[in-house]
């Protein structure tokens, strides 16, 4: 099934911009295209013996079709009603592959060591201070099974409005800082935007994505610039608005 295919779309609530889909807890957006994070979590899904988690999955654009590959989707979300879209929108023999987790992550909820085959956190850690960060990947490296993989999609400064903190971001990494992509994104956010966010946001450039990865034992497969297909041109400017990481959890006997 194409995983277009796998979406009610009439479930899901209005688009604020073409292919952007407004959360409703000022976490930002949702996109209705798949990022490569994504693509690869349900690539994953199609051979999982295995429950895969889905991080931030709001109305369900990568859980929906990973189910429809026949996996176990862990759903997780700080907004309840946003999962309750997302079970709406599963057809009903999905449903019972699907656990909804309304809680935070990585400190809401806990699942066994070694017990995915995948977790996706696309749009996620860019909330995140810096120790959540690190959390959040001790968690995943944790719960994977060996041979696992962790997708992740954030923002880069070059991202629409925050592209105007790029030069305040390379003056923080040029004196050293550990976490040089903190900002209040509403000092930058357009009018529209800016009660659609939290008072934070969290922007990544390779090293410190790939850093988070390897101090958490993750072997870095793929670390790559990348921005939608379908996406408004007014937050496009030079093709390296987001970073999607693929790490993978060392397999036994590798």
């Amino acid at each position: 099934m194409d995983s277009k295919d796998a979406v009610p779309r009439s479930v899901w609530p209005a688009e604020t911009e073409p292919g952007l889909i407004p959360t409703d807890d000022a976490m930002g957006i949702m996109t209705r295209e798949l990022s490569p994070a994504a693509e690869a979590f349900v690539a994953d899904a199609a051979s999982a013996k295995l429950p895969l988690l889905d991080v931030g999955a709001a109305y369900g654009n990568a859980t929906l079709p990973a189910l429809a590959a026949g996996a176990t989707v862990l759903a997780c979300d700080l907004s309840a009603s946003e999962l309750a879209v997302l079970a709406a929108s599963a057809p009903e023999s999905h449903r019972r592959h699907l656990v909804l987790l309304p809680a935070g992550f990585p400190d809401g909820f806990t699942v066994g060591d070694g017990s995915l085959a995948a977790v996706l956190a696309a749009q996620v850690l860019h909330f995140f201070d810096g120790p959540a960060v690190e959390r959040a990947f001790a968690a995943a490296h944790r719960w994977l099974a060996p041979g696992g993989a962790f997708h992740v999609l954030v923002m880069t400064p070059s991202l629409s409005y925050y592209s105007k903190l790029r030069g305040a971001y390379e003056k923080r990494a040029a004196a050293g800082e550990r976490w040089p992509g903190i900002f209040d994104p509403r000092i930058v956010a357009s009018p529209e935007w800016r009660d659609r966010l939290p008072k934070m946001v969290h922007l990544f450039e390779r090293d410190i994505l790939r850093r988070c990865a390897e101090e958490a034992g993750f072997t870095v497969e793929k670390l790559d610039y990348f921005c939608f297909r379908n996406f408004p041109a007014i937050h496009r400017t030079d093709g390296r608005e987001y970073l999607t990481l693929a790490a993978r959890k060392t397999a036994v006997g590798a």
